[in-house]
């Protein structure tokens, strides 16, 4: 069968893809030639065994157009000019705000210099907990002791340490 003919019979088809995937019309002509080609290939490389032909064309199509705008949104530069005037650049927020990142540190710090004013245990029940992510239930298997003295003893530890951050 001549590929130009069995193009435009699935071309209904090739447009259907294009306006599930590809919401650009810049990129429609771009879309249809990918799903072109790959009808191609299914024509050339078809075997009757793989199953029914049609099935296989829509397959193919869907597929090619989807990852055609895959390969669309990965290549979206962000100095492209919007209707508007603007650019996708200047759409990101700015979430670094030096200041908050310089007392967040301090904060960290802090704590740290805190962590001191703890009891052995106090401290290690605060790093396993908060630092190392183990439940109480871990803790309190670990040091072998009641899981509610291991409770109360964070719970003394962390308002040490509030109070101690407070003093600083």
């Amino acid at each position: 069968m001549d590929e130009y003919i069995l193009i435009k019979k699935y071309e209904p088809l090739i447009k259907r893809a294009i306006r599930m995937y590809i919401h650009d019309k810049n990129y429609y002509g771009d879309a249809y030639q990918e799903a072109a080609l790959s009808i191609i290939k299914v024509l050339r490389g078809y075997d009757e065994k793989k199953g029914d032909f049609n099935a296989y064309i829509k397959c193919a199509v869907f597929y090619s157009v989807k990852a055609f705008s895959k390969k669309i949104r990965e290549n979206i530069s962000l100095d492209e000019e919007l209707e508007d005037g603007g650019c996708l650049y200047d759409l990101i927020p700015d979430d670094i705000c030096l200041e908050e990142e310089y007392v967040k540190e301090e904060d960290i710090k802090k704590l740290y210099r805190a962590l001191n004013c703890l009891n052995k245990k106090q401290r290690e029940i605060i790093e396993e907990y908060y630092f190392n992510g183990k439940s109480m239930v871990e803790i309190a298997r670990k040091k072998r002791c009641h899981y509610n003295s291991i409770v109360r003893l964070k719970e003394r530890a962390v308002e040490k340490l509030r109070k101690n951050m407070l003093k600083k």
